[in-house]
């Protein structure tokens, strides 16, 4: 795979047929699965689309993810005629979900923090999709109990701070710690804005708060004497799990906008994670999807061009108004003069699911303290039948332990046997038995799973030259924000369709 490929699409490389592991024997099935890499040799007939005739189109949509699907469904709904562009069968992006005969699972993102009244978008959006609003949520939608454990020395505790075998002194580092947090929660700037909100930009702006942006989580907590290790696992685990990088890399105005920019803990979840978010959009958006489209070229003047991913023909559209709704390493690859633009680092990332012929944890989300995953999530979790059987859980791995650009050239080489072992070996520890109970095992990598807030991004000139619009073209994509999290992927849709309909 070429590196113009590799970039262009998610790793991907297909493998099945039953295996060996480092216990012996098994009988599991499964294999590398993913965005297929065969449709990157259609970028080398991107100029053949040069030439096309262009046909006349209102808005076109170039990416079927979270962003694109709202910015669609906004403009259809005021009358606008939207094609929407996705290069693979299903739309979805990050919130991309299979299903199997046990049960549906996610392949990306699983869950969405239930929002708070000022999320005035993601609300308006729930209530529309039948989820409920702040004080009236769909109980059968919200996260059953129980919901969360840590395997920490040797033995499972509820919650994700430590607290089994932790000293009285970490114990007391920890409280205050969650003290400071409530106080950020808490705080304004002297413009009158929430220190840490969401949407990102609607925090405030106040050099003194700004300036957290300029340091590392690890640099403020060593600055704050926050030294305690179970703390500062807890605080890791935290910015891995929504960031894709750990406290050494990651700002720490991000950090701490991770524990102080939501009011609540609970969390609306399925067992497909948000691809069932993306399943009830797309059944808003019938007639204006077409998949297997890969866009090879738009420009400012309102054409786009693009290549049928499964017969080679070549398509072109001279839009009144297109949505960019593809990652900016995408984007600047398509845009003519985008070259040379910053842009966000990329966590690539790994996501396996197991099917197993048994229970293996009746609580939701699942986290092993040593180990170099974020743990697992059981997709039948919100099932409410009584008797427990087969499921599937969800492992969660960010290759953060390499600098991206290795990462991804290490998990290219990596074999499916490999990263069996790898995570049958991590597993094994609090779930022994697990090995004979599985019968099947899939692995998807995601090259370039979501933009890293490294210091300087959030507040600094690579976000804000990446949020203006460029001609005909406007931006949509959570990695606008440096954050790649759903509220801000359904801002940036709801901006681009009020820009647009501007």
């Amino acid at each position: 795979m070429n590196r113009r490929v590799f970039l262009a699409t998610s790793l991907a490389l297909s493998s099945c047929g039953r295996r060996s592991g480092g216990g012996g024997p098994v009988t599991w099935t499964g294999g590398i699965v993913g965005a297929s890499h065969q449709v990157g040799h259609l970028l080398w007939q991107a100029r053949d689309a040069g030439s096309a005739p262009a046909e006349k189109a209102d808005v076109i949509i170039a990416g079927g993810g979270m962003s694109g699907l709202i910015a669609a469904l906004r403009l259809k709904q005021a009358g606008r005629k939207v094609i929407v562009l996705e290069l693979e069968p299903e739309v979805g992006g990050n919130a991309s979900s299979g299903r199997n005969e046990v049960s549906a699972y996610p392949w990306g993102a699983h869950y969405l923090p239930t929002p708070t009244p000022d999320m005035k978008d993601v609300c308006a959006l729930v209530e529309e999709l039948g989820f409920g609003l702040p004080g009236n949520w769909d109980e059968t939608q919200l996260c059953h109990d129980p919901d969360e454990r840590l395997f920490i020395r040797g033995r499972w505790q509820d919650g994700f701070v430590p607290d089994y075998g932790v000293s009285a002194a970490a114990r007391a580092e920890m409280v205050r710690f969650a003290a400071a947090m409530d106080d950020f929660k808490k705080l304004r700037g002297s413009d009158g804005r929430r220190a840490f909100a969401i949407p990102v930009d609607e925090s405030s702006k106040d050099e003194e708060i700004t300036a957290l942006d300029q340091l590392t989580m690890a640099e403020w907590m060593s600055r704050e004497n926050y030294n305690d290790p179970d703390l500062r696992w807890y605080v890791n685990y935290s910015c891995r799990d929504d960031y894709g990088a750990g406290i050494e890399r990651v700002s720490a105005w991000a950090g701490i906008h991770y524990f102080a920019s939501r009011e609540s803990h609970d969390v609306l979840t399925w067992p497909e994670g948000n691809g069932h978010i993306a399943h009830l959009l797309r059944d808003r958006l019938e007639g204006c999807l077409m998949t297997g489209k890969l866009v090879t070229r738009m420009t400012p003047e309102g054409r786009i061009e693009a290549i049928d991913a499964k017969t080679g023909a070549v398509s072109a559209w001279q839009a009144d108004a297109i949505v960019c709704a593809m990652p900016r390493f995408i984007a600047q690859r398509l845009i003519p003069g985008m070259e040379g633009q910053a842009a966000p680092e990329y966590a690539p990332w790994m996501v396996a699911n197991l099917t197993v012929s048994g229970p293996v944890s009746e609580t939701w989300d699942n986290v092993l303290k040593d180990g170099k995953s974020l743990g697992y999530v059981v997709a039948t979790h919100q099932s409410l039948s009584p008797i427990q059987g087969p499921t599937v859980i969800t492992w969660y791995q960010p290759l953060d332990h390499l600098p991206p650009v290795e990462a991804r050239k290490e998990a290219l080489g990596k074999s499916y046997q490999a990263w069996c072992d790898d995570i049958l070996n991590e597993i094994s520890g609090p779930h022994p038995s697990l090995r004979e109970k599985l019968t099947h095992l899939d692995v998807w990598l995601w090259g370039h799973a979501m933009a890293v807030p490294l210091p300087g991004v959030i507040h600094g000139p690579v976000r804000a030259a990446m949020n203006q619009p460029l001609g005909k073209i406007h931006f949509a994509h959570s990695d606008m924000s440096g954050l790649s999290i759903f509220e801000e992927a359904c801002h940036w849709g709801h901006q681009a369709a009020r820009a647009i309909l501007a």
